[in-house]
């Protein structure tokens, strides 16, 4: 059963993130944090504003998870 961990770490992947790496978990954050809320769906951006709702609502969650494994990477 997939978790919402794996589920945002799915979509970053799909983005083009390397997750497995530290470099790749901070290159992301960064976008995460600057990203256009439309490109945090799956897909290019469409300029829909439901589109843009739910990836405002996703951001969050993503930069928790992507923050989350930052923190886990940092203490091994």
């Amino acid at each position: 059963m997939n978790t919402q961990y794996d589920i945002n770490f799915t979509f970053l992947s799909h983005k083009g993130f390397d997750t497995t790496t530290l470099d790749g978990l901070q290159k992301a954050l960064f976008w995460l944090k600057t990203a256009d809320a439309d490109d945090l769906m799956y897909g290019d951006g469409t300029g829909d504003s439901f589109d843009i709702l739910v990836g405002e609502m996703r951001r969050p969650m993503l930069i928790e998870s992507v923050e989350k494994a930052i923190r886990e990477a940092d203490l091994s």
